[in-house]
């Protein structure tokens, strides 16, 4: 969630209140959650080395549920559809309606936090939620009620554009939330997110529900790949538990899309972090002779080229480091498919990254909306009796938030070691060829772990 910063030299809030002076010096915290990542590897070099070809890449997973055909299963199904169209209609009819503040305003809490913050990592906890609540999906289907499904509807008619429309969008939500300045507007949020839903609902009547879903939804193609890191698996009506994080380890199309969507989900929060970083302010302050004179225009200017930068670099260190992965791996590979594959191991550390810098929003300014249940057109109603609900931070003083993101960061590295080690064995068949071409992915996971704590310790940490 984006502040109304008037130049680019104002970082984006997120709401830490007091400082916390760490017992120890950042540099310890650093090399401590390094060293961890670099046993984890040996660990894993050492249990799973002999894990080679399919085996290596294949997991148990045990059977929990039949939903197809299950009435109760109908009925859950409806009812989150139905849920989906009214979180929607809410963000969009109090964005409209409601308070012009965004502290106001509910479509700011519902949009940036529930479930841009929160459904993201529900998703990477449980499972594939969007497939049940996505309000495009059921207002398609609502909008088709009675109809035939026409002659061809079954084809992929946007396979030739591959992800390339999804990246796009993303890139422009982004754009939004972090450089434009304008994501604290109720009103511009709930005039796009109706704009977004008629274009959503006239492509897919045009093209096809699959067919537009898969390739210019962007919502649908990142809670896709997240719900892959979910122990819950959903398949052809069909329950199943297995071990989190596995599911990244199965097929999926390769593509230099595809690998570019992977690297915005990591280039976009690592943007946000940066921008409250000195770092950020020091470049800024160096480039004001260039953007002052352009006024707002040069704001969301420098903040475009600098996201549209950071993705280019995480995109052309990884790109880098994958390739010396082959070049140690001794086996020749289809060089996009394997690239495709690792960018998969990145997905983890995306996960925690969204859960440690959103920790605050999470725990503390989502209680923001409480209050606002009672009236949240702001029209002076008591619908609930909830107006003078206060937030709790309990769970987020500073000392707690530093080291819930560190144990987090930490988590979501050794996960990605151990995937990235999996695929390897998988496309290298040698366990000294395995190892060998691990030694880059290493450097490039404790590289990711330092950086990503640095970022994270700026806004909280003396």
């Amino acid at each position: 969630m984006s502040s109304s910063a008037a130049s680019p030299g104002v970082p984006y809030l997120h709401g830490f209140g007091a400082r916390y002076d760490l017992p120890i010096a950042l540099s310890l915290y650093i090399s401590a959650a390094a060293a961890v990542v670099v046993v984890s590897f040996l660990l894993v070099a050492v249990f799973a080395g002999g894990r080679l070809g399919e085996e290596a890449v294949k997991y148990p997973r045990r059977e929990l549920i039949r939903l197809r055909g299950q009435p109760a299963a109908d009925a859950l199904a409806a009812a989150a559809g139905a849920f989906g169209i009214a979180f929607l209609l809410a963000i969009i009819l109090t964005g409209w309606l409601g308070a012009g503040t965004p502290e106001r305003n509910p479509a700011e809490y519902m949009l940036w936090i529930y479930f841009w913050a929160g459904l993201v990592m529900l998703s990477g906890l449980l499972g594939p939620l969007w497939d049940a609540v996505n309000p495009f999906l059921t207002l398609h289907r609502v909008l088709n009620l009675g109809r035939r499904q026409a002659a061809g509807a079954g084809n992929d008619r946007l396979a030739s554009v591959g992800l390339w429309p999804a990246v796009a969008l993303y890139f422009a939500f982004a754009c939004f939330e972090l450089t434009s300045g304008y994501a604290n507007r109720p009103w511009l949020v709930a005039s796009l997110a109706a704009a977004y839903t008629v274009l959503t609902l006239l492509g897919m009547q045009v093209y096809g529900a699959g067919s537009w879903l898969r390739h210019f939804e962007f919502f649908t193609v990142l809670f896709s790949i997240v719900s892959r890191f979910a122990p819950i698996q959903v398949e052809e009506g069909q329950v199943y538990l297995r071990p989190p994080g596995a599911g990244l380890l199965d097929p999926w199309p390769s593509g230099w899309d595809r690998v570019t969507f992977l690297i915005l989900m990591l280039s976009t929060l690592a943007f946000d972090g940066l921008l409250a970083t000195p770092l950020w302010r020091g470049v800024v302050a160096d480039l004001a002779p260039y953007w002052q004179p352009l006024g707002a225009f040069g704001t969301f200017a420098v903040r475009t080229f600098g996201l549209l930068d950071v993705t280019l670099l995480f995109l052309a260190i990884f790109v880098s480091c994958v390739r010396m992965v082959i070049f140690y791996g001794g086996v020749r590979v289809e060089s996009v498919q394997t690239v495709t594959a690792f960018a998969l191991t990145l997905v983890p550390i995306a996960l925690v990254y969204n859960a440690a810098h959103n920790y605050s929003y999470l725990i503390v300014q989502s209680q923001g909306l409480i209050p606002l249940l009672a009236d949240p057109f702001g029209r002076g109603w008591h619908l609930l009796p909830v107006q003078r609900v206060q937030p709790s931070f309990a769970l987020a003083q500073a000392s707690t938030v530093w080291y819930v993101q560190v144990v987090l960061i930490v988590i979501g590295h050794v996960v990605a070691v151990l995937l990235a080690h999996l695929r390897a064995g998988e496309r290298f068949r040698a366990a000294r060829n395995v190892l060998l071409s691990q030694y880059p992915m290493l450097l490039l996971m404790v590289a990711y772990t330092t950086l990503s704590l640095w970022i994270l310790a700026q806004p909280i940490t003396d």
